[in-house]
């Protein structure tokens, strides 16, 4: 209860203070909070993998409350993508949050950090559409969706149109090309078994 109080404000207050185990403690002591900011063990790190872990899990609930069955894979992937971009926009400062969080995470001390929470990302996305995979397409598909995810965020921060249609119009745009490769590549790798 306590980590759910603190992390909420740290959100607020991250837009003005950065990210750093400085802010997480300031947000701890203005709490009256002190001795909580232990129970982040890896002090902003931790704060950063319950915040994703939150924001993970309220994407996946929504998803499985949806009705996916009619629905193309790519169409479930917009829906996934969408919650969870509607999610972002409901935090405080969302804007300034999420470009703290990226250049937080390109820092080279935190790019196994941000990867790791970036892999967690696109592999709930995709438990939560009932995707199945376990051979290699396992990770073709999170490495694919990771590069899709990432670019409709960048667009997302300096999107100022209503209900961000222009990033949902990006996003769809780019599940497109996704899906053309896709494509192509069955198309290449059935040509060179019949040539062989």
């Amino acid at each position: 209860m306590e980590q759910k109080l603190i992390v909420d404000e740290l959100i607020k207050v991250i837009p003005f203070e950065g990210i750093s185990d400085a802010t997480l403690l300031k947000v701890c002591t203005n709490l009256n909070l002190a001795n909580s900011f232990c129970k982040f063990q890896n002090g902003i790190y931790s704060a950063l993998e319950y915040i994703a872990e939150d924001l993970n899990s309220s994407m996946e609930t929504e998803l499985w409350n949806s009705n996916l069955e009619d629905m193309k894979v790519r169409e479930r992937i917009k829906l996934a993508v969408q919650i969870r971009l509607s999610n972002y926009a409901k935090l405080q400062n969302y804007r300034e949050f999420l470009k703290n969080v990226l250049s937080f995470s390109i820092l080279p001390q935190n790019t196994y950090f941000s990867s790791k929470l970036l892999y967690r990302t696109v592999s709930a996305i995709w438990y939560g559409i009932h995707d199945q995979s376990t051979d290699f397409n396992y990770y073709t598909k999170r490495a694919i969706l990771a590069g899709v995810y990432l670019s409709t965020i960048l667009f997302f921060i300096n999107d100022y149109s209503e209900d961000f249609a222009d990033t949902l119009s990006f996003l769809d745009k780019r599940i497109n090309n996704v899906m053309a490769f896709q494509k192509f590549k069955t198309r290449l790798n059935r040509m060179v078994r019949n040539f062989l």
